[in-house]
């Protein structure tokens, strides 16, 4: 919060380019339900999704860009001699609060959405849809770490950290819009699924009791592959220093 002036132009430029995603949703959506998802499910939906974004952007968007820069210089080095999980430190030493602040934006949208339904969660649905968004976080964090490890062998890689991006532009969007014959593979092998479509259902009530379990063990095998394809990657790291 240094800069504040760039800190709160921040704020605006993304609550702008928010709003222009809104403008497609009310285009699309004002008329007639798309797959079954009405323009007020699509509020709920779209606000989970910029509250999982914002997270994203928030907590992992940082260390993912500096991972190349890391590799390239030599720092990683300070990393690995440091009394610390390495994965951990190199992924999450570094916040964005101003991406962080744009979760409120979401939850307001998603509020809106809610009470355009005229339905309000109970708390066991709230609960379910923070649990879900927690593994739909965990598994966006494996996806993109996964991505940006590969940096290691090619080292001068930055442009690959956007990969987070086109998978949140799906997100954006209910499952129930893409082709059936992709939908298995948009939620077990690419889980855009359970980023945002499956916390969506569970706030409006209408979540199989399968999803939470499966959720669960989804991102702990993700986290597992993760860690090893990291402690592979770094067999073949050639220290940058001295």
């Amino acid at each position: 919060m240094e800069f504040r002036a760039q800190f709160f132009a921040g704020i605006f430029g993304y609550m702008v380019w928010s709003g222009v995603s809104l403008l497609f949703i009310e285009a699309v959506f004002r008329q007639n339900a798309v797959m079954g998802w009405t323009r007020d499910e699509m509020w709920v939906l779209y606000g989970t999704c910029l509250i999982l974004e914002s997270l994203c952007w928030g907590f992992l968007g940082p260390n993912m860009w500096r991972f190349s820069l890391m590799v390239r210089d030599g720092s990683l080095d300070l990393a690995l001699c440091r009394p610390v999980n390495t994965q951990f430190f190199v992924s999450a030493r570094y916040i964005d609060l101003n991406a962080i602040l744009n979760v409120l934006p979401g939850l307001g949208l998603l509020i809106y959405g809610l009470n355009k339904l005229a339905q309000w969660p109970s708390a066991m649905q709230w609960l379910h849809w923070a649990a879900l968004l927690f593994c739909g976080f965990v598994m966006a964090y494996c996806l993109w770490f996964l991505v940006v490890t590969l940096a290691i062998w090619t080292v001068k890689m930055e442009s690959v950290a956007v990969i987070f991006e086109p998978l949140m532009q799906m997100a954006r969007f209910p499952i129930d819009v893409y082709p059936r014959s992709w939908q298995w593979a948009l939620t077990f092998i690419l889980p855009i699924a359970f980023l945002t479509t499956f916390p969506t259902n569970a706030l409006l009530g209408r979540a199989a009791t399968w999803l939470l379990p499966v959720a669960f063990g989804l991102a702990t095998l993700l986290l597992f592959i993760t860690s090893w394809f990291f402690n592979f990657a770094l067999r073949f790291y050639s220290s940058a220093s001295n």
